[in-house]
């Protein structure tokens, strides 16, 4: 009888070394995950950390040219249609489009 104890007892070693072996392996991959998904949010992050880098050099370029009033004038002209002193404003209506839209 004391050989049927050491073979089961050794089926029961194997198979808690096999549920360890498993059990370690899985903890591995859920931390090598974990760092795929880490690698991928700092890369992410990098990359809106160079977009806004860009985007601040734009606007200190912008800030700069404010201090250049023929830049200024320019604006005030596109963007805002203001007129200089003694100037006539002059508008030019594009008639297919005046067309499309409709009368207010």
């Amino acid at each position: 009888m004391p050989r049927r104890k050491r073979k089961s007892s050794g089926k029961w070693f194997t198979y808690a070394l096999l549920a360890v072996v498993f059990i370690c392996i899985a903890i591995v991959v859920r931390q090598e995950y974990k760092i795929y998904q880490l690698k991928q949010e700092k890369a992410a992050t990098e990359e809106r950390i160079n977009a806004l880098n860009a985007k601040q050099a734009q606007l200190e370029e912008e800030r700069k040219r404010l201090d250049d009033p023929k830049y200024l004038e320019k604006l005030a002209r596109e963007d805002y249609n203001m007129v200089g002193k003694n100037e006539v404003p002059l508008f030019i209506v594009d008639e297919k489009k005046a067309a499309k839209e409709p009368q207010q």
